[in-house]
């Protein structure tokens, strides 16, 4: 199958996870598009994951996201309009928590997605199957017998996540994958515009919409009554896939442990997340 390959936010992990399951997966023709938040453009890091992957690379953007001055000054991280509970998860930017993570990824979801359709667009075809998928997934491969999505049917396959929770959001129901979930390109569309979604929800409520990566993702699935299903295939997140993170955040405080791209030059081995 043509399978679109659709990686957002973060590329870190790539040689360790990524690469494995795109050579074990040789039975699907497969086009990686990469949307990057980074001010680190031009690092060996980067510049080595361009080489690395240029068998299967079409679009790549290493772009620091900005999150929107407005959207900056009016959410309030202290209150919830559908929880009525304070975030968990928001980051420190010009000293204020805000979604800032949650919003790179639906954002960066966008731009991948969009440069999918362009690329199939131009090249006068149509992939199988569009898959929003991570470079820091430990997995043996994307299965040969991985669902199909049939032509423009509204269908939304989830791989059953790995963390699974009732939502937080709008819409308490059972998580939507943020991490590995595939249709066809209708069906994408719409998970792939959360990041308008959201924006939108924000301003309606005044700033006091919860966001959150697989709760609001849920939210928009929902209502906008996309068909969808749960599936397994086995999978992990990488336990060193924040490496390169520095912000702090709401969670975890992070910013004294994490590693230096500019300088990184270490081979860490895969590790399941516990």
């Amino acid at each position: 199958m043509k399978i679109a390959i659709l990686i957002s936010g973060r590329i870190a992990r790539y040689e360790t996870c990524l690469l494995p399951i795109l050579y074990n997966s040789h039975y699907h023709e497969i086009d990686l598009f990469v949307s990057v938040n980074d001010k680190n453009e031009d690092c060996k890091y980067y510049n080595d994951m361009k080489i690395n992957l240029q068998k299967w690379l079409k679009f790549i953007s290493i772009k620091e996201f900005n999150i929107d001055k407005e959207i900056h000054d009016i959410f309030n991280p202290n209150y919830s309009i559908s929880t009525h509970k304070v975030h968990a998860n928001l980051q420190k930017i010009n000293n204020k928590f805000v979604p800032y993570n949650s919003l790179s990824m639906y954002y960066n979801d966008m731009v991948a997605y969009d440069e999918a359709c362009k690329y199939a667009d131009k090249n006068g075809f149509e992939y199988d199957i569009y898959l929003k998928f991570r470079s820091d997934i430990i997995a043996n491969n994307i299965p040969e017998n991985i669902i199909r999505p049939v032509n423009n049917k509204i269908h939304l396959y989830n791989h059953i996540p790995a963390c699974n929770f009732t939502s937080n959001g709008l819409y308490k129901k059972p998580i939507i994958c943020d991490t590995y979930a595939w249709g066809n390109r209708q069906t994408m569309s719409i998970y792939c515009n959360t990041y308008n979604y959201v924006i939108n929800k924000i301003k309606l409520y005044k700033g006091i919409y919860y966001v959150a990566g697989e709760c609001s993702l849920t939210d928009n699935i929902y209502e906008n009554n996309v068909e969808h299903s749960f599936h397994y295939y086995g999978y992990a997140l990488d336990k060193y896939r924040r490496m390169f993170d520095n912000y702090i955040d709401t969670r975890q405080q992070l910013a004294s442990h994490a590693k230096d791209i500019n300088t990184f030059n270490e081979f860490i081995p895969a590790q399941k997340q516990e």
